[in-house]
């Protein structure tokens, strides 16, 4: 009966130790401590949990406790991460790591045409948190101490560093919102560029244009597979027109008016012999004028349809349009021809 007892006491204290050891652990040993504010986020964010879980439409409510949670986690990350082992030197990782939480719950919380901005300024955060920690950390409390450190050589050395990082973030958001929005700017060649370096040698296939000449082409055929060609060539250019802005409008970018159609056509007794011509009216890396070219057949094709009144097995032969075009190619645009071609446009 001793030795049961026994085994049980030494159990229980065991277990006590485990739960004191692991609160002595959990639990900051003052009020204001790092760990203090990791505790508060773990709280808020089962808060957050709770509040979802018994009534999801409080998003307002929850959105709010959660970012109070991340805010907390930052003040938590920041405080631990301003001592050793994150300090090398005179140089500690917290502004940049504080910095780096901050922009991501305002990466979140913006709105998605604009969260570029949350990382083109975390540079500028950060070097703004260095500042703080700096000052708050000087041991001598007059004002002009602790202006003569943020006045350093290497400290403003710091802040213009971070400013150009800022900077070439902001060029590469900026030039990418380009690209996005004049995507043959991008295909062009870059070669003579300083700051742009194309990983990937873009084919013809690749340029805006020769995209839209290919949507046009199979809009094209499928307009024209269900009825007979009827259309006079003033008709049919009318009709290539309203297939080029409808193209267009299924995949508007900003570009798309910069690009102008031409279709030299010729009516024959089997249908049309014409050439689709996208003229790039964009400026160009070497100031060459050129314009995207892809010729195309249009005929008459028996295709079998069955009707209503017939059997299944059956069908009916009708006559249909059957558009087929050649590879897309780049042509450059003459000088003394070019005014002429735009006219004709």
């Amino acid at each position: 009966m001793k030795e049961i007892w026994k085994s049980l006491t030494d159990l229980f204290g065991g277990i006590t130790g485990f739960f004191k050891d692991t609160l002595d652990f959990i639990l900051p040993p003052k009020f204001w401590h790092w760990q203090t504010f990791l505790l508060l986020t773990i709280a808020l964010w089962l808060l957050s949990m709770i509040i979802s879980e018994v009534d999801s439409n409080k998003e307002e409510a929850i959105n709010f406790i959660s970012s109070l949670s991340w805010l907390s986690l930052t003040i938590a990350v920041g405080w631990r991460t301003n001592q050793k082992p994150f300090i090398f030197g005179e140089v500690s990782l917290s502004a940049w790591i504080t910095g780096g939480l901050i922009c991501f719950l305002l990466y979140e919380n913006l709105s998605s045409n604009i969260q570029y901005v949350a990382i083109v300024s975390w540079p500028i955060i950060s070097v703004c948190i260095a500042a703080i920690i700096l000052v708050l950390s000087s041991p001598d409390s007059t004002t002009e101490v602790k202006v003569n450190q943020l006045s350093k050589s290497s400290f403003v050395i710091l802040i213009l560093v971070n400013f150009l990082v800022s900077c070439w973030l902001g060029l590469y958001f900026m030039i990418q919102g380009m690209v996005q929005q004049y995507p043959t700017m991008g295909e062009d060649d870059l070669s003579q560029s300083t700051f742009v370096y194309r990983l990937i040698t873009p084919s013809i296939n690749d340029y805006r244009g020769a995209k839209i000449m290919n949507l046009m082409e199979q809009k094209l055929n499928n307009d024209l597979g269900n009825q007979k060609l009827g259309l006079s060539v003033p008709k049919m250019k009318l009709r290539l027109e309203n297939i080029k802005d409808e193209v267009t409008k299924e995949i508007s970018v900003k570009e798309d008016d910069l690009w102008k159609l031409q279709t030299p056509i010729v009516a024959n007794r089997s249908g049309y012999q014409l050439e689709l011509q996208l003229f790039w009216e964009g400026p160009t890396a070497k100031d060459e004028s050129y314009y995207l070219s892809k010729s195309c057949k249009i005929a008459e094709k028996v295709r079998q349809r069955s009707s209503g009144s017939t059997p299944q097995n059956e069908a009916v032969p009708v006559l249909v349009g059957n558009v087929e075009c050649g590879a897309v190619e780049k042509k450059a645009v003459k000088p003394e021809s070019q005014q002429e071609n735009l006219k004709n446009i």
